[in-house]
């Protein structure tokens, strides 16, 4: 839909103004850098109209590659949808997302979801590794909090990046909602593999009814992580 494509459009130029705004104002310089993707080992969730946008815009390559990881994640979303530490135990399981090219970087940056452009940090990288923070010890643990201040959160993350793409993700899901008439949110290696599949496609068309009961069928609709249809 070309309203939908719009819309993400809109939604991802709007974020990026608005960190570069706040990265400005504040005198913060990121330490994000191409090929560094320890980050990009985490849970991602969005909606239908970003996974069908991302998708469109994919390499052969890199689309196959992406339903085949999506495929195999059925099983793991449909375990763990329900378990309350499922996002940590995703990250520290070290799912590399399959967007990234053999070199650590992403192969659909200037397409990426808004969940990862709100992912930024001005502190050594390293501590974006499954697992880094957690095994942090003694002088490495007191040094890593007193590089803390009030602009991190979650963790050493920068929190007002965070939170302004979670706020414009809630907004795009409106518009979706408004056009389509609903959304889906989910994992995207496995919204983006539903998204080719036909029997997705025809539940699409028949409504989001339809749809919650597709997903219910493939094992993921529910839960605190997994799919959502409304």
């Amino acid at each position: 839909m070309q309203h939908l494509d719009q819309a993400v459009a809109g939604a991802h130029a709007k974020l990026e103004r608005r960190i570069q705004g706040y990265l400005r104002s504040s005198g913060l310089k990121p330490s994000c850098h191409k090929g560094c993707y320890a980050c990009c080992h985490a849970l991602v969730t969005l909606g239908l109209a970003e996974a069908e946008y991302l998708r469109a815009r994919l390499s052969p390559q890199i689309l196959a590659r992406t339903e085949r990881v999506g495929h195999a994640r059925l099983e793991a979303i449909a375990r763990g949808k329900g378990q309350p530490d499922f996002p940590t135990r995703y990250f520290l399981g070290a799912h590399r997302c399959p967007l990234l090219d053999e070199a650590g970087a992403c192969s659909a940056h200037p397409y990426r979801p808004l969940a990862c452009r709100g992912v930024l940090t001005e502190l050594n990288p390293r501590y974006c590794a499954p697992g880094a923070v957690l095994r942090l010890r003694g002088r490495a643990r007191l040094e890593y909090e007193h590089q803390l201040r009030g602009h991190h959160g979650p963790e050493h993350y920068l929190k007002i990046p965070w939170q302004r793409s979670e706020g414009l993700a809630q907004r795009l899901w409106e518009q979706e909602q408004a056009i389509r008439g609903f959304t889906v949110i989910g994992e995207l290696a496995t919204l983006i593999y539903f998204c080719g599949l036909e029997g997705f496609q025809q539940a699409l068309k028949r409504g989001a009814r339809a749809t919650q009961l597709y997903l219910r069928s493939a094992g993921v609709l529910g839960g605190a992580w997994g799919f959502w249809v409304g």
